[in-house]
C-alpha cells in the first residue's frame, strides 16, 4: 500500500530517490537548489553539463546515482520547463511524472521524495501519483514524501 507523507523539511528523511525540479538552462538560485548543490555536488555538475550540452529536455528525467549504501541512492533532475520564466505545461508535467515513476518501478525503489509543483491545482499531484502507482502489482514503492520547495 502506497503512503503519501507531507514533510516540512525534506532533508530530515532519507528517501531512496530525491527529485529535484529544474529548468533546462542550468541556472537556479532558489533555496532548494542551493541545498541540493551542497549535498550532491557531483549530481549538480552533471545537471549543469547536460544543460550546457543541450541534452536535457523538458519532461525527460536525468537520473544520477549517488552510490550511497544507505539513504538516498539517486537524485533525479526533473526538467519541467526550458527556462525558469516559462509556465509549466500540464502535458510536460504529466510526461515527466510518468517517466519518473517508470524509472522508480524499474529500479525497484521503495521510497521517493517528490516536490509539490507550483502551478497545478491543490491535490493534483497526489491524485496523479496514485494513478501512476495503481496496477503496479510488483512495485516495491511504499512511501512518497511530498515537500514544498519554498519551505526547504
Amino acid at each position: 500500500m502506497l503512503e503519501l507523507i507531507h514533510v516540512d523539511d525534506i532533508f530530515t528523511v532519507y528517501p531512496e530517490v530525491f527529485v529535484h525540479p529544474v529548468n533546462c538552462v542550468g541556472v537556479s538560485k532558489d533555496i532548494l537548489s542551493r541545498q541540493v548543490k551542497k549535498s550532491w555536488p557531483d549530481y549538480f555538475r552533471e545537471y549543469t553539463r547536460s544543460c550546457i550540452r543541450k541534452k536535457l529536455l523538458p519532461g525527460e528525467p536525468l537520473w544520477h546515482e549517488v552510490g550511497e549504501l544507505f539513504g538516498t541512492r539517486f537524485v533525479v533532475a526533473l526538467p519541467l520547463k526550458n527556462h525558469w520564466q516559462e509556465k509549466m505545461r500540464p502535458d510536460v508535467t504529466r510526461q515527466a511524472l510518468g517517466l519518473l515513476f517508470e524509472g522508480i518501478f524499474e529500479r525497484q525503489l521503495g521510497s521517493a521524495a517528490v516536490p509539490v509543483f507550483e502551478g497545478p491545482p491543490p491535490g493534483w499531484l497526489e491524485k496523479e501519483i496514485t494513478r501512476l502507482c495503481e496496477g503496479q502489482l510488483h512495485s516495491t514503492l511504499h512511501t512518497v514524501y511530498l515537500f514544498n520547495t519554498t519551505a526547504v
